[in-house]
């Protein structure tokens, strides 16, 4: 049975009159009343009283499968729209891992207001989880989309957006008299002890320590590193350490802890989101889409 049959056998019962509905269908009436009687042979049962002297009339049989058929049209609309929107990225689900330090950027919350627009349906799960381990997961399909710190390569099937690119700042101890200065020299750092996030050693954090060490004309003190900035700010606070960290974690208040730039050193760090090449979801890639959309926003900002 076809939708289209659907469709002129309720034009039909609204207008009852075979030439008037072949108007609003745009057909031949020939064809409308072609229609009708395909209808009727598919479903065994006379639909409409086809009087000579009356005007047609709907049987019982046809007054009970009207109800039917407009609520089949209705569902199908339904279905088509469903489908149209997720074709579009507006409607579906997709997984989102982020290391700390992206919550405090503002970036990943400007892709989830876009995700969450007027409009849109889609579902997003998220969750923190270190670099490494958000590369494994999207090699694997275990996350659709990554927000993480810059590294010089990725997986093969992984591509990177770059979405902010920020200055590195030191976090120190409040208390301590380097807090005094409203510029930290690189030499003054040389009795420092520096922690930095395990995962960030070997790019990014390590480099950054070293080039500040170098500058300053010193061998730099490390303590073990530790799960991330927020547990390196933690050992700030307590006086234990000092830590490089990207100036969106100023907005983190824990107690004992001051920021300040670097006088003579001039460092950034990149956080990036990635995703599968060729991905094929529908919603992921309206999640990309609006990734790559908070990326050139914040550069144009």
């Amino acid at each position: 049975m076809e939708l289209r049959w659907l469709e002129s056998f309720v034009v039909v019962a609204e207008e009852l009159h075979f030439a008037r509905a072949a108007d609003r269908l745009h057909l031949a009436p020939s064809a409308l009343s072609a229609q009708i009687r395909a209808l009727e042979s598919h479903l065994g049962v006379r639909l409409i009283d086809r009087g000579r002297r009356t005007r047609p009339a709907l049987t019982g049989a046809g007054q009970l499968f009207l109800e039917e058929a407009r609520l089949t049209l209705v569902q199908a609309a339904r279905a088509v729209a469903v489908g149209r929107r997720a074709g579009r990225g507006e409607l579906g689900h997709a997984q989102i891992a982020y290391v700390a330090s992206a919550a405090f950027s503002g970036v990943l919350t400007d892709v989830l207001t876009r995700c969450a627009a007027p409009g849109t349906d889609l579902t997003v799960q998220v969750r923190e989880l270190e670099t490494p381990a958000q590369l494994e997961a999207l090699a694997c399909g275990d996350i659709d989309v990554g927000f993480l710190r810059w590294r010089p390569e990725y997986p093969p099937e992984v591509m990177a957006t770059c979405l902010l690119s920020e200055d590195i700042v030191l976090a120190l101890p409040a208390g301590a008299p380097l807090s005094a200065y409203e510029t930290i020299p690189a030499a003054m750092l040389r009795d420092e002890n520096f922690v930095a996030p395990h995962f960030d050693e070997e790019y990014g954090c390590r480099d950054q320590i070293l080039e500040v060490a170098e500058r300053g004309g010193f061998s730099p003190l490390c303590a073990p590193p530790v799960r991330d900035y927020v547990a390196a700010l933690t050992l700030v606070g307590g006086g234990l350490a000092v830590a490089l960290v990207p100036d969106s974690l100023r907005r983190v208040h824990i107690p004992g802890v001051a920021y300040r730039p670097l006088a003579d050193v001039s460092l950034t760090t990149r956080l990036v989101g990635a995703y599968r090449r060729g991905e094929t979801s529908p919603a992921v890639r309206g999640v990309i889409r609006r990734l790559r959309e908070a990326a050139v926003s914040t550069a144009a900002g």
